[in-house]
């Protein structure tokens, strides 16, 4: 054992020469890296100083690479919904103005040559100065008159200069405005398309190059390209057809002005293929003036809201019943204007409640009639289980993913949860809540021949610059509903609504017209009852019936002209027909373009 020095309070083993030596070649390395870092140190922050101190002069506002040109959307046709035009933007630094112009001079020459006022243009300096700023906005977007004019400025460039911006405005004005959405001036996505499809839309601003990351990161380097250039926006066209939907927003504002409803609106389907044609509200806004919409006009109704469909629904309860494999053509059941069910006494609607009611009814009787008592015995002998999951499968109770922000998906209660009662108020669409998206697109899949379609409203993407397809739609076939025998006979039925029941207001000479009114009562959750007057309008048109080409679902909210599907929805219903089936040379030539919408007897 190593022996120990007396008096040491070192109680192992002595050290090692080859321990010490390793420990001391440690310490030297350490210092000699400390020496190093201290050098290059020196070297930046003093020898290289006026190198590195150089490149704020490269990062000059003035030549930071403009931004990149949002993308145009357009219709179906080619005609742009919301594009974007150049402009320019005065900018300063307040640092560089105040060194060689002087504050006050520089705010009077800009006054002078631009017409702009002294006092702003002298406070935003005197405060971008006291916040230490290089660079700041004192006039954005200037009208292209005022514009053209900041060339003949002479102030020092790197005081005062013009920067390139874009504008983003909406030929049509009001047109498409709720599936368009809308910019702030400054081009910041709020709402709709422009929101949505903002990544795609917006482009890639271009980078000072001086070697930069793989994340875009500047690190500053040698001589080279100044600049990484922008990445122009993508466009993109919608499926919209633009002579349809000017059609659809002149019937919601004629139906505005005649019957005066909370709101209206109009969706127009190609059941075929999913495509939106036509989608709208009222009350609507300009986005070009995106500071004087209201809450109200900005929302999207088609896809937002929520609302119990009332008779639309038993066009559904028709195709569940036909393809339940259980019903017979002498199927019938009574209608003596009220009854009992679930221990709570049901009516027919208005004037059959009262006058012994319509009688016995077939299936096509109780859809030509809207009648709501033998609606709900179809349902109860139907049943929950079949009745739900039929509806589930024609998307009710869930989101469409039609490509528009915020959309709701309504509700329907579980098959186990419904009483008799329940059972028979979904019959005829009360206890259900839908979107107009959702209600069309459930429609269109028992009258196309039993398929479900993803209904979509973005057709292409394109390359800006040369108009390359990037990205192109296709029809999406989500699940089959039902036969085509079912379909076929769907068909049939809502062609005799229009023929002699409800819906004769929708009649159109030489094409075939299916359709179904609804009047539906709103739920008043905070009272726990059917609100009297309270209603929402509505009636959904197929044409032509033999192979539907559109399938046009018309809603007025609480008319204060009017109470019911036939005499306020229906003719409008009508007159957006005409224009589709015009614009797809579907329309005999005898027949008047626009008769302007009618009344009728009140239905269901």
């Amino acid at each position: 054992m190593p022996r120990r020095r007396p008096g040491s309070a070192f109680s192992g083993p002595a050290p090692h020469a080859l321990g010490e030596k390793r420990a001391n070649w440690l310490l030297t390395t350490f210092g000699v890296l400390i020496a190093l870092l201290v050098i290059r140190t020196f070297g930046i922050q003093v020898i290289k100083r006026p190198y590195y101190m150089g490149i704020d002069s490269w990062l000059h506002p003035g030549e930071k690479p403009p931004p990149p040109k949002p993308g145009t959307i357009y219709a179906s046709g080619d005609e742009p919904l919301a594009e974007s035009v150049q402009m320019l933007s005065l900018c300063a630094n307040p640092r560089k103005v105040e060194e060689k112009e002087g504050l006050r001079c520089t705010a009077r020459e800009i006054s002078d040559k631009l017409g702009l006022d002294y006092d702003e243009m002298y406070n935003k300096l005197k405060r971008g100065l006291k916040a230490k700023k290089r660079f700041i906005y004192l006039k954005r977007l200037l009208p292209p008159e005022r514009g053209e004019k900041v060339s003949e400025l002479t102030l020092s460039k790197d005081c005062v200069w013009g920067e390139r911006e874009y504008r983003r405005i909406y030929p049509g004005g009001s047109l498409a405005c709720h599936v368009l959405g809308r910019c702030s001036p400054f081009h910041e996505p709020k709402d709709g398309m422009e929101l949505r499809w903002s990544f795609l839309l917006s482009g890639q601003p271009g980078t000072w190059r001086k070697n930069v990351d793989r994340d875009g990161r500047i690190i500053p380097g040698e001589d080279g390209d100044r600049v990484l250039p922008p990445v122009p926006g993508k466009d993109i066209k919608l499926t919209l057809d633009r002579s349809l939907q000017r059609a659809v927003e002149m019937a919601l504002d004629d139906c505005v002005k005649k019957h005066r409803p909370q709101s209206a609106t109009c969706v127009v389907l190609d059941p075929d293929t999913g495509a939106v044609l036509a989608l709208a509200s009222r009350p609507s806004f300009d986005p070009n003036q995106p500071g004087r919409c209201t809450t109200q006009s900005l929302k999207d109704l088609p896809v937002l809201r929520q609302y119990e469909p009332g008779s639309l629904f038993k066009v559904l309860l028709v195709a569940a019943v036909l393809d339940s494999g259980r019903y017979t053509p002498d199927m019938k059941f009574f209608c003596g204007g009220t009854t009992v069910i679930g221990g709570k006494p049901l009516s027919c609607w208005d004037r059959w409640a009262y006058n012994g009611g319509h009688g016995w009814l077939h299936l096509d009787g109780m859809l030509a009639e809207s009648c709501n008592l033998v609606a709900a015995q179809f349902a109860l002998w139907l049943g929950a289980k079949d009745y739900c999951r039929f509806l589930r499968r024609v998307g009710i109770g869930e989101k469409t993913q039609i490509g528009l922000p915020g959309e709701a998906a309504g509700s329907l209660h579980e098959a186990k949860d419904l009483m008799a009662r329940d059972l028979a108020n979904l019959g005829f669409g009360q206890g259900v809540s839908v979107t107009d998206i959702q209600m069309v697109t459930a429609i269109a899949a028992v009258v196309n021949g039993g398929r479900l379609m993803q209904p979509y409203i973005v057709r292409q993407v394109l390359d800006s610059s040369d108009g390359t397809v990037l990205r192109e739609a296709e029809p999406v076939v989500r699940r089959r509903v039902c036969s085509e025998e079912t379909s076929a006979q769907v068909r049939r039925m809502m062609g005799k609504v229009v023929e002699q029941g409800t819906g004769t207001n929708a009649q159109i000479k030489g094409v075939q017209v299916g359709g179904k009114t609804g009047t539906a009562q709103q739920w008043n959750a905070e009272a726990g009852n059917y609100e009297d007057g309270r209603t929402i309008v509505s009636f959904i048109l197929v044409t032509p019936l033999d192979h539907p080409r559109f399938v046009i679902l018309f809603t007025a909210e609480e008319p204060q002209i009017g109470r019911h599907g036939s005499e306020v929805a229906a003719p409008y219903a009508r007159e957006v027909a005409l224009a589709a089936l015009r614009e797809a040379g579907l329309l005999p030539e005898d027949v008047e373009i626009s008769t302007g919408p009618g009344a009728s007897a009140p239905d269901r």
